[in-house]
């Protein structure tokens, strides 16, 4: 569990540069957009923000997977996570967009 989230981070990170919003998007930046996702479907179990834990001792917190994935690796990741889950995640959709979204979120938590 711990791993697939470092990936999701990752993901997010590689798509970071493609911040701009197209035909059907919500307003915002890219990372407020990603913010939103991430409280919305992932918060329920990892810490999306500052929070000093996750809620589930085996969810990774957003801030660790930005330190632990390369962003390529991060994209892979989500995009497995959303057709097939992760140990105890159950699949999420996550369009790509999102995984932008989500990436420029994961990125704005602080620098390396």
């Amino acid at each position: 569990m711990r791993r697939t989230l470092l990936i999701i981070g990752l993901s997010a990170l590689a798509t970071a540069c493609a911040t701009g919003g197209g035909p059907g998007r919500a307003p915002g930046s890219a990372a407020e957009r990603g913010q939103q996702f991430a409280y919305r479907a992932c918060a329920g179990c990892h810490a999306v923000g500052q929070e000093a834990e996750s809620r589930s001792a085996n969810a990774p917190r957003f801030h660790d997977l930005r330190i632990r994935f390369t962003a390529p690796s991060l994209e892979r990741r989500l995009a497995e996570i959303s057709r097939q889950g992760h140990y105890e995640m159950p699949p999420v959709f996550i369009s790509q967009d999102e995984a932008v979204d989500i990436a420029a979120y994961i990125e704005s938590l602080g620098e390396r």
